[in-house]
């Protein structure tokens, strides 16, 4: 067996299979992947085998089975007991201070869940774990409310239906970020055996601990507490996508004073296998996944419809402009929180040069061009995912800068530091605010947004995908980064290429000059290509949590008429956008 294992897997592929027949903490896979090799499933191995899952942006995730490369029992498992290791070699004190677990509503997150707790009991452990589903906001807010060591959530976002995963937190209530995720894994690799306690043992130690309402009623009283508006006559249409959002954004909207909501019914029904959400995307930058909302929206002649992905970290909005929905974006939707609240905060004489909002490098400038309007300071050098952001804040809690806002283009936002990552409640909260303020005046959310492209600029951003699944799309994103960092293109689209920015080497090399300066940022890979000024750039980098590359075109063009001019541009944006997608495809 081990002959023809080595025969049909590549080195790395074939290493981790014979790990999983030899050693004892994956005995419980042991036959079914003695299966896989007898039916000869080489291409079923590699992809399963060829890498030990990383830490990505959003921790561990990727799709559930057999494999080194699967999220599983024993790759949660170790991912637990390595926290645990880890947090007691930081702090002597963290098993008493304890580990907070939750859960979405994914097929195996509660199986997955308890057996996190029993791990975190095994090794130790004051181990609390909700009674039930819960958002990935939420879990951050009771790790900074119980003054745990850590937090771990079990939930693999927007992803299809057969993904899980395993996302990390640290004791302010924010990600892991470096060096502690590296650390975690190296822990990881040298476990053998996965130490566990029975959930009823680990009642009987008084090790576990179940939490439900009154965390709940804490994490709602501290997002309603981020209301700045007063105005809540607006009419919403509201859907989880059947995933947490019903125990987070739901019941904040209530709590804040909007009244008026109807509900997707269907998708308030937890099911992980989001059997109302087209394609099993249940992504709110997806179109297809807010069409029973948007159609319950225009039915209902209600004023927005707000929807969120499975672990309820992410927010979607779309607005009613007369008969149409207006889909907005990401970043859209974070401009718009932005000048909210600064201008509320402005309007109060609370405003001022310590004020600070935080964003990632390929998130909006039109939100740094809100912020410098406003007399606030912008942070933007972080790469993408929002545990940057929470490190941002972490960072500046010794200093006297004021966190206000943070966004990021994947639909993300925090107002507040109650919490130390992205929330679709909170993210919600601001844009029905601002929503019912502008309803009073006979304006829509859409209508402000032109009119701040109108003061600012035409902002316009695009994100396409190339889809590279497996060990042969991982080989392939390794090929196209490695070519467009060593020949960038000249040209894109009749563009010219003036500077490339290698976040890998922290270098921008001018085309023009030749000249080399350092970039002010965390390594990671990722190339930027500047046209002109910054303002006009393309963003490349590989997906940290699914198997894609991602192009990000943003593009500033000065306006007067941004309703006329919106269409056209993001035309534009398009012809660029395709145009490097190809030139990528041809240097795989």
């Amino acid at each position: 067996m081990f002959e023809s294992v080595h025969e049909n897997l590549s080195e790395s592929a074939a290493a981790n299979v014979i790990d999983w027949l030899e050693k004892p903490k994956y005995a419980e896979y042991r036959f079914e992947l003695e299966q896989l090799i007898l039916d000869e499933k080489w291409h079923e191995l590699e992809d399963a085998f060829f890498k030990v899952i990383e830490f990505g942006t959003g921790g561990r995730r990727g799709t559930t089975g057999v494999g080194s490369n699967r999220i599983n029992r024993v790759t949660i498992g170790e991912s637990a007991q390595a926290l645990c290791v880890y947090a007691k070699h930081h702090d002597e004190s963290a098993p008493e201070k304890g580990i907070v677990i939750a859960c979405d509503t994914r097929l195996s997150s509660d199986e997955l869940s308890i057996y996190v707790a029993e791990v975190c009991a095994g090794n130790g452990f004051k181990t609390y774990l909700f009674d039930g589903f819960r958002s990935t906001p939420e879990l951050s807010f009771a790790v900074r409310e119980l003054s745990a060591a850590a937090g771990i959530v079990i939930s693999a976002s927007h992803n299809p239906p057969s993904d899980n995963g395993f996302k990390a937190y640290w004791s302010d209530g924010g990600q892991l970020v470096a060096p502690h995720d590296k650390g975690v894994l190296e822990v990881a690799e040298l476990i053998d055996e996965i130490v566990t306690t029975s959930i009823e043992e680990a009642e009987k130690l008084g090790r576990l601990q179940y939490i439900g309402k009154q965390i709940d009623d804490a994490y709602i009283s501290a997002v309603c507490s981020e209301a700045v508006g007063n105005e809540r006559d607006l009419k919403i249409v509201y859907s989880p996508l059947h995933g947490a959002g019903s125990r987070n954004t739901l019941p904040v909207l209530q709590a804040a004073g909007f009244t008026d909501i109807r509900c997707v019914e269907e998708q308030l029904v937890p099911d992980g296998n989001f059997p109302t959400v087209e394609n099993g995307k249940p992504n709110p930058e997806e179109k297809a996944a807010n069409d029973r909302a948007v159609a319950l929206l225009l039915a209902e002649h209600a004023d927005v419809a707000i929807t969120n992905d499975p672990d309820a970290d992410r927010v979607g909005i779309t607005v009613r402009q007369h008969d149409q929905a207006i889909y907005l974006n990401g970043n859209q939707s974070a401009t718009l929180a932005t000048e909210f609240v600064l201008r509320k905060l402005h309007e109060s004489n609370q405003l001022m040069p310590k004020h600070y909002i935080a964003k990632t490098i390929v998130t909006t400038d039109m939100m740094t061009a809100v912020a410098d309007a406003y007399g606030a300071m912008t942070y933007t050098n972080m790469l993408v995912g929002f545990k940057y952001i929470g490190e941002l804040i972490k960072r500046k809690e010794d200093s006297d800068e004021i966190f206000v806002i943070g966004g990021e283009e994947s639909y993300g936002l925090l107002k507040g530091t109650y919490a130390r990552d992205k929330d679709g409640a909170v993210g919600a909260l601001p844009l029905a605010e601002y929503a019912a303020e502008l309803k009073r005046e006979g304006k829509t959310l859409w209508d402000r947004m032109i009119e701040l492209y109108d003061t600012y600029g035409l902002f316009i951003e695009r994100l396409d995908t190339l889809q590279c699944p497996g060990a042969d799309g991982f080989k392939q994103m390794q090929t196209i980064m490695g070519s467009l960092r060593q020949d960038p293109p000249k040209h894109v689209d009749g563009h010219a290429v003036t500077a490339v920015y290698d976040y890998r080497t922290l270098k921008r090399h001018d085309i023009d000059s030749g000249g080399t300066t350092l970039i002010d940022c965390k390594a990671g890979d990722v190339l930027v290509y500047e046209f002109g000024d910054y303002s006009r750039r393309i963003t490349i980098r590989p997906s940290g949590t699914e198997p894609k590359m991602k192009f990000y075109v943003q593009w500033k063009f000065e306006t007067n008429d941004a309703a006329s001019e919106y269409e056209s541009r993001i035309q534009e944006l398009e012809n660029i956008s395709r145009q490097l997608e190809g030139i990528a495809l041809e240097r795989s």
